[in-house]
């Protein structure tokens, strides 16, 4: 045996055997095949063009295909639950929202999923804020004098919202529990038919993401009464937040994470996050998401995401259970 051939038996001998385990090598290797981010929400909403902008940059970076994969229905169920029981080896990836978290709070059966146990959390991607509006006709102008005309009329004050445990319904259940008042939920399947009846006047407000409310806001169409977060919004810079309001710390927003199945390696869900964290720092995305849909680039590793799913967990545990909110 020559001194070369000689030299690499010994080195590969003084090796650890786990170095040539399967799943070793399968994450050294990874990503050898394309990935698919499942949406649990139908094609052409928020998460999905979200996801698509996302897609070319996450492919430069990992150097495989990365298909978008909408599967709505089911309050999310079945989206969530496809990559709830895939292989825990990167290729298969959900891209959330609140919901994630919200719906098995909401449940009024056992669970179908525990956000915290059943996966594992790659990347908190940005967040987008929401602002309370009424139609121009409603008596009031401000955050405080809606609470002033809803203690007057305790019950009697009508909102709107996404759906029952959307995170529209849940942030004015949430205001409802710092304020002290009670108002009458009136729930819409989706953002559409809520802000239609808004519009014309039938329902008195809605807490609607930022972006959704400012065409109609610039028309003169709808009001706002405040944003809802501790600083302005760069969108609507002239609109007051309910800090400024009195009631400072009350911040809600639609947020969207990457979570991965339970068990998948640390090694490929660093490699998932470097990937997502090189796709939002891209300026042509950052752009796109700050100036035209409104949102603010979070780029959280896994574990502030863990962190942020257990507070949003703990905030809106006492809403979900004071409004009685439940979904099938």
């Amino acid at each position: 045996m020559n001194l070369v051939r000689r030299a690499l038996v010994i080195a590969l001998a003084a090796l650890p055997l786990a170095a040539f385990a399967p799943g070793a090598l399968a994450q050294a290797d990874f990503p050898n095949k394309p990935i698919r981010i499942v949406v649990p929400f139908p094609a052409g909403g928020t998460l999905d063009t979200l996801g698509r902008l996302l897609a070319p940059k996450l492919q430069d970076t990992l150097g495989q295909p990365v298909v978008i994969d909408p599967r709505g229905g089911g309050a999310t169920a079945i989206g969530t639950q496809a990559v709830q029981k895939a292989a825990p080896d990167g290729y298969t990836l959900l891209f959330m929202a609140n919901s994630f978290v919200l719906v098995p709070m909401l449940m009024q059966k056992a669970p179908p999923w525990d956000p915290i146990k059943d996966f594992v959390p790659v990347s908190l991607v940005a967040r987008v804020n929401q602002v309370l509006v009424a139609h121009p006709s409603f008596e009031a102008n401000t955050v405080n004098q809606l609470v002033t005309l809803a203690k007057a009329n305790p019950g009697k004050l009508n909102f709107a919202s996404f759906g029952n445990g959307t995170s529209s319904h849940l942030a004015v259940e949430l205001f409802k529990t710092l304020a002290g008042i009670d108002m009458q939920h009136i729930s819409y399947k989706g953002m559409a038919p809520a802000m239609q009846d808004v519009l014309g006047g039938q329902v008195k407000v809605l807490m609607s993401n930022i972006p959704d409310a400012i065409p109609q806001l610039k028309a003169g169409k709808l009001k706002a009464l405040g944003v809802a977060d501790d600083k302005r919004s760069v969108q609507l810079p002239d609109v007051p937040t309910f800090a400024e309001q009195g009631f400072p710390g009350y911040a809600v927003y639609s947020w969207y994470a990457v979570v991965a199945p339970a068990g998948t390696p640390d090694a490929i869900v660093r490699k998932l996050h470097a990937a997502f964290s090189a796709a939002v720092k891209d300026p042509v995305v950052v752009d796109r998401l700050t100036n035209l849909q409104g949102m603010t680039v979070l780029n959280a590793p896994g574990e502030e995401l863990l962190r942020f799913m257990q507070a949003e967990q703990k905030r809106y545990a006492e809403p979900i259970r004071l409004s009685g909110a439940k979904i099938e």
